[in-house]
């Protein structure tokens, strides 16, 4: 949305977004140039995805597919970082029910 030129005037839902954004009125639409918002929100596209990259390397993982809980790291009160795999473990996965009563 900032790409695009949002401003964040809370007026999405209202219909009267003043860039143009989130709105059908055509006079309200004229400051949105779909030409040089696109080469914006590419711009930005491609910024995250090498941000992310750089994340993932950092991590010491090939691509940002490969990268894991283990991989993040809260740092707690008093200084110490532990890994989130470890700080919030995932529960065991319960057996379905499968809705049959057995005899």
């Amino acid at each position: 949305m900032f790409a695009l030129g949002c401003i964040q005037a809370l007026q999405c839902a209202k219909n009267t977004c003043p860039t143009g954004i989130t709105t059908h009125n055509k006079e309200l639409q004229r400051g949105l140039v779909p030409k040089e918002k696109a080469k914006r929100v590419t711009s930005f596209a491609e910024t995250v995805v090498y941000g992310v990259g750089m994340i993932a390397h950092s991590c010491g993982v090939r691509q940002p597919r490969d990268l894991r809980r283990k991989h993040i790291r809260i740092v707690e009160s008093g200084g110490i970082s532990v890994p989130l795999d470890q700080l919030y473990p995932i529960p065991p996965v319960k057996p379905e029910y499968s809705g049959k009563t057995r005899v």
